[in-house]
């Protein structure tokens, strides 16, 4: 079920009256679970089975771990864990992958070779659901969290239907305290919950989807396109991808909220960074804490001395990269990213800089960002393009002949011009946000007087409701991972 249809439209609200319709928390948890398992069904029936299955290894995992302290036991059931849900991951995900990559390796010496493939469809949200019920047993093995006992609580921290297709990866010390003890939703949790929704699905439906077809018409053949048709789209993307994917997360966070639960912060104005490595602190924050947590810092970390340290940021980006998908070009995305962050180490290790410790003042923060918003844009060539040859033309095509003669690719003038001007609008609330005064949690909404705020809120529900019906519903990009 999208977000951004009808069906959403109809199921949140019947979910929402339901809940705060049942006083125990007991009915409560049981109703979420139920309502999580039709939403994620929504799609496919049968892959609800493979949701099920991790959950019940998990549950029955963290019971063992509790239970015993014989270390092997517990590194057994801890072990059980991983390669269930790794395993699910490589069978759905990378087998035909490798397989293709392993029989082009083959046959250079038996023409004949062959590994079977699964050609199944990926089931939706598996790379989330599967690395939040791991954080669940690894916290546990770690003795951070108490096995939870209950299985009906901890199938729905698996399956908390806000944030299981695409997050955020929540933490075990996080979201199961507050489905053992949901809150009562004040109405400040339901008006700023309602808001954040509906700007997620003004920047997914008005913003991201408009601004994808431009680029995927260039990017779909990107060797037809001029240098400055490939640069517009390359510079869309990157506003596509953050609007679409910071889109679901307010969407998920705020309807959450409504529901009385407080989900992780994903996103903090990324693209206003000021270094390669503050970008990741800011951009999809959950992925990247669990990464240092449960590879990088396992690995080693800075621990281990300065060889040891840049072999573990290089893994640790490669695997993230792959993470995203099964395509060489996600690996090499992942790889860029590493080199950025080595570079930005050695250039304060030379010149004495603090690098991503503390905040700069405003000259360097502006200055850092004007150098690291190109590398970030730059390095979503490899992300967007459908193959490394399509990524290497867009990378060449950038230094062809510059003429801004046929930049709308044969769309409508006013459908760029829109375009852009959703970009300035949402480039322009990052601003205002990020630059507002230091300790004021607010949010800029809170500030503007009452009548301007809900001629905002107006403005951007009639931007969904005209705008957003330009291509139908479209699928969120993260979904594909």
């Amino acid at each position: 079920m999208l977000f951004n249809s009808t069906a959403f439209l109809i199921f949140l609200p019947f979910v929402w009256v339901c809940y705060h319709s049942i006083r125990g928390t007991t009915g409560r948890t049981y109703l979420l679970l139920a309502a999580s398992y039709v939403f994620y069904m929504w799609w496919r029936v049968d892959y609800a089975l493979l949701l099920l299955l991790s959950t019940t290894v998990d549950y029955f995992a963290g019971l063992l771990i509790g239970r015993t302290s014989r270390r092997g036991v517990r590194r057994l059931a801890l072990g059980s864990s991983l390669v269930v849900n790794l395993g699910l991951l490589v069978a759905f995900k990378y087998w035909d992958f490798f397989a293709g990559e392993l029989v082009s390796l083959g046959r250079l010496m038996d023409p004949a070779f062959e590994i079977p493939v699964l050609d199944a469809v990926l089931p939706l949200g598996i790379s989330f659901f599967t690395f939040q019920t791991m954080s669940y047993t690894i916290e546990v093995f770690r003795g951070k969290v108490a096995p939870e006992r209950s299985p009906v609580r901890f199938a729905l921290y698996v399956s908390f239907f806000p944030q299981l297709v695409a997050g955020p990866i929540e933490r075990p010390g996080r979201l199961l305290p507050q489905i053992r003890s949901p809150k009562c939703v004040d109405p400040s949790d339901l008006t700023s919950g309602l808001r954040l929704m509906m700007w997620g699905m003004f920047k997914k439906v008005v913003v991201a989807d408009r601004l994808a077809i431009y680029v995927d018409l260039v990017y779909g053949d990107p060797s037809t396109h001029t240098s400055a048709q490939l640069l517009l789209a390359t510079a869309f993307f990157a506003v596509q991808i953050y609007c679409d994917f910071s889109g679901y997360t307010d969407i998920a966070i705020g309807c959450a909220r409504t529901l009385g639960f407080d989900l992780m912060k994903n996103f903090s104005r990324p693209y206003l960074a000021w270094s390669p490595t503050e970008f990741w602190r800011r951009w999809h924050i959950s992925l990247s804490t669990w990464f240092r947590d449960y590879v990088y810092i396992p690995l080693g970390g800075s621990r281990k001395g300065p060889a040891r340290n840049v072999a573990c940021l290089l893994v640790t980006f490669l695997v993230s990269g792959l993470w995203h998908g099964a395509n060489w070009t996600f690996v090499v995305w992942g790889a860029v990213h590493g080199l950025f962050v080595l570079a930005e180490r050695l250039i304060c290790r030379v010149f004495g800089f603090s690098g991503g410790a503390g905040r700069p003042s405003l000259p360097g923060r502006a200055a850092g960002t004007l150098v690291t918003l190109p590398c970030v844009v730059l390095a979503w060539v490899f992300f967007r393009a459908n193959s490394i040859d399509d990524s290497l033309v867009v990378l060449t095509g950038f230094f062809s002949s510059f003429t801004l003669e046929g930049i709308s690719c044969g769309l409508y003038a006013n459908h760029l011009l829109l375009s852009l001007a959703l970009v300035a609008v949402v480039v322009g609330y990052d601003i205002c946000e990020e630059w507002k005064v230091t300790g004021d949690t607010r949010s800029v909404w809170d500030v503007l007087p009452t009548p301007v705020r809900w001629c905002g809120y107006w403005s951007l529900a009639t931007c969904a409701l005209l705008l957003g019906q330009l291509t139908g519903p479209r699928e969120f990009i993260y979904f594909q991972f």
